[in-house]
């Protein structure tokens, strides 16, 4: 008798217990629901809490809002939404329709409104004749008129993570066609006069050494880049050998540089996995010249984004750099063989062209733009 007492006082205590937890499970959220403008782990801005106003408009549209605001904002949201991407990393099923999870953690960027790279790398979004046509007729018209001004100018694309390392990527994700919209591209300008530089070859040749991108992050890593900078340095030395013709573009190795931890990658932050996965990635041995840098123009939003110049050498051309994300890393190596080289965020047409004239007549102008953007004609 008494061991069954025992029994029951210890059921009654444990459904005691799991009534305490799930009221507090409940509740705990809403006690802990907080105001923040941005969110430290999807690194993006949270719904702000909707206008109070008796208007008609106002009032119809509070109901929504404030669902946007409370989901935003609910207490533990952080924590929880980094476990639910934890199992979808673990189960191979984004959390996110922008990632794409790969083989051995490799994440991909894959974004539809930013040029639709997932069926580019499936060959199966290719440029139209018309499309075609447009560029060819873009890039000579620049190269035209920056010709009549003796500048020279140099078109860069930068691949994609997966057109260097295509054996991470789902083994389900099938390529369909022949051509990427790049194969195209370079296929279409092989007759110009404007020079357009892929930068494949020499990244895929140098795979062999060591990493070039970063698994949790759509960008290349410091290791990438130099073999980038040496690629954009030979080919300019090749068509304008006049321009830079007494300093040899610097070849680096992989034992030029060394290891350390990563764990801040864009695309694992899309997932809210930053904390999980980490990565050992290159960094330079020995430190890059030094370049005085000023800010041009600041951008309203993103600092990363601002118009600056740099200031390296004194018996070097100038250079006007049209430029992208990826230019962030290649930056410090390709301003240390310029005497001035001013750094725009922008895809440039004849009228910005002009208009950073203003700020230093270059000899070269290099317009880089990372291969899932040549969707987006300028």
């Amino acid at each position: 008798m008494h061991t069954e007492n025992h029994k029951n006082k210890a059921s009654r205590i444990f459904d005691n217990l799991l009534i305490v937890t799930f009221v507090i499970g409940l509740f705990l959220p809403l006690v802990l629901t907080h105001n923040r403008k941005e969110s430290a782990t999807e690194k993006r801005k949270l719904a702000e809490f909707p206008q109070l106003k008796w208007e008609h408009q106002t009032m119809l549209k509070f109901p929504s809002q404030f669902e946007s605001f409370f989901n935003d904002h609910f207490g533990l949201r952080d924590q929880l939404t980094q476990v639910y991407s934890l199992y979808s990393i673990i189960l191979k099923n984004s959390s996110n329709p922008k990632v794409l999870i790969g083989l051995d953690d490799w994440l991909f960027y894959v974004n539809p409104s930013e040029g639709n790279s997932l069926e580019d790398y499936r060959r199966n979004d290719p440029f139209t004749p018309e499309e075609l046509r447009s560029w060819k007729i873009g890039l000579e018209a620049k190269h035209k008129w920056l010709k009549q001004r003796g500048i020279s100018y140099l078109f860069v694309v930068v691949p994609d993570k997966y057109s260097i390392y295509p054996e991470y990527m789902p083994e389900h994700i099938r390529q369909v066609g022949k051509q990427t919209r790049l194969d195209q591209l370079i296929e279409y300008m092989k007759d110009s006069e404007v020079t357009v530089l892929d930068l494949r070859p020499a990244l895929l040749a140098a795979k062999q050494q060591g990493q070039l991108f970063y698994k949790t992050d759509t960008h290349w890593n410091d290791f990438g880049a130099a073999i980038a900078q040496h690629e954009i340095i030979r080919t300019i030395q090749k068509v304008y050998p006049n321009l830079i013709p007494n300093l040899s573009p610097i070849n680096y190795s992989w034992q030029d540089f060394g290891l350390i931890e990563y764990k801040s990658g864009d695309i694992a932050n899309m997932l809210n996995i930053s904390y999980f996965l980490k990565e050992m990635v290159p960094e330079l041995r020995k430190p890059l010249p030094r370049c005085d840098k000023q800010i041009v123009d600041k951008h309203p939003e993103d600092q990363m984004k601002a118009t600056f110049f740099t200031d390296c050498r004194i018996d070097a051309p100038r250079a006007l750099i049209f430029r992208d994300s990826f230019f962030i890393a290649l930056q410090p190596y390709i301003s240390q063989y310029f005497a001035k080289t001013v750094y725009v965020w922008e895809w440039p047409d004849i009228k910005l062209l002009e208009k950073y004239l203003q700020y230093n007549h270059p000899d070269i102008v290099i317009e880089a733009r990372v291969e899932r953007h040549l969707k987006f004609i300028k």
